[in-house]
């Protein structure tokens, strides 16, 4: 009589051979399909940013609305050192913060700490490092120094003579203009910047490595000081993405958000136009 291996439940395995091969094919699969996972969560990132700056947008425009005016970019008076968000904070849904604030003393009295140690969460790009608190990635930005580097690119045709004042091209939030009017945006508020991304702070940041032992302590949200000033560049002619000290930085690949003046947000390329960056910089240049 004959039998069949079937009838004694014999069944046939993996080889090892076979087992390395299928393990080689997963480790493959797992490799391409990494990088479009990482940028699927770094796109829900990006877009997470623009809603933030969206917001603050959307804030300056409710202030403009109350008081005709834009909010300044923070009070420098004696026991009046106060930052823009705190102002802004009504509009930002930080009510709490508003009330618990003590509007007769500078930011950082005692007396101010437990409104302004708080974390405002849509102040945090979610591109950058984590592991901070109670400071802000996005930020005015009064102005851009003409300075040698900038006199040199104006020389070389790269860069269109403006009128300078302060030794300077301002922005739409200066100190020396604090508080404007729709009708001083003379370059239109759809072609103007109005918010920047200054992302990674209080840690500093230069080209996308990070330097131990070096703090910004203007990084505070509620510091009159953490809005930037642009007077450095980096691969001759580029402002963006330099560095975060007090410079436009995002930890985007390739580029950082931008929000206008009309409320919208673009993202803009680290390689931009230097010519471009400041006409859209220039609130009344004419350009």
């Amino acid at each position: 009589m004959t039998h069949s291996n079937r009838c004694f439940g014999f069944s046939r395995g993996f080889t090892l051979v076979e087992l390395l091969v299928v393990i080689a094919i997963i480790g493959i699969l797992i490799a391409l399909l990494l990088p479009a996972v990482q940028a699927a969560r770094e796109a829900a990132r990006r877009m997470e940013c623009t809603n933030n700056l969206k917001q603050i947008g959307l804030a300056i425009h409710n202030y403009e609305s109350t008081f005709g005016r834009y909010p300044p970019p923070g009070t420098n008076r004696p026991n009046r050192l106060h930052g823009l968000f705190t102002i802004l904070s009504p509009y930002l849904e930080s009510k709490s913060i508003y009330d618990l604030y003590h509007w007769d003393y500078d930011w950082n009295a005692s007396i101010n700490k437990e409104a302004t140690e708080q974390n405002i969460g849509f102040l945090f790009c979610p591109s950058a490092p984590g592991g901070r608190k109670w400071i802000t990635d996005y930020a005015t930005c009064g102005g851009i120094e003409v300075n040698s580097q900038m006199r040199s690119l104006v020389s070389q045709g790269l860069v269109k003579r403006r009128e300078i004042k302060d030794n300077h091209w301002w922005g739409m939030f200066n100190v020396e203009e604090p508080s404007r009017k729709h009708s001083e945006v003379l370059d239109g508020l759809s072609q103007t910047f109005m918010f920047f991304e200054c992302g990674g702070r209080p840690f500093y940041y230069e080209e996308g490595e990070h330097t131990p032992g070096v703090v910004n302590t203007n990084s505070r949200w509620a510091n009159p000081l953490a809005e930037i000033g642009i007077n450095d560049f980096c691969k001759g002619n580029c402002v963006i993405n330099c560095n975060n000290w007090e410079e436009v930085y995002a930890f985007h690949p390739g580029g950082a958000n931008f929000c206008y003046g009309d409320g919208s947000v673009h993202f803009h390329l680290q390689d931009m136009d230097i010519d471009a960056f400041i006409s859209l910089l220039t609130h009344n240049a004419g350009d």
